[in-house]
């Protein structure tokens, strides 16, 4: 226990003695991290907006097919649920 007592003061010595020197250099290699991760995001979203209206032309197109087969079913069920008349048959 003491010994990581004695590593942890020197781990905190050395981030206060080297620790702005270390940013310093390491602060464009950051940089570059974050405009790769905001880059990122922004062609994640175009991507998924697309996703997203593909699937609402999808989901159009079906309910379009849906709705002409139904029209065009309804005269054909309307002559199979017809009452038949006295005299018809």
């Amino acid at each position: 226990m003491r010994g990581n007592f004695f590593v942890g003061v020197a781990i905190g010595a050395g981030a206060v003695l080297f620790g702005p020197s270390l940013w310093k250099s390491g602060r464009p290699a950051i940089k570059g991290a974050v405009r790769a991760g905001i880059e990122g995001y922004g062609v994640a979203r175009i991507k998924a907006a697309q996703f997203a209206e593909e699937v609402e032309d999808l989901v159009a197109e079906v309910a379009h097919e849906m709705q002409e087969a139904v029209a065009e079913a309804a005269p054909t069920v309307e002559k199979a649920v017809k009452p038949k008349k006295k005299g018809d048959g």
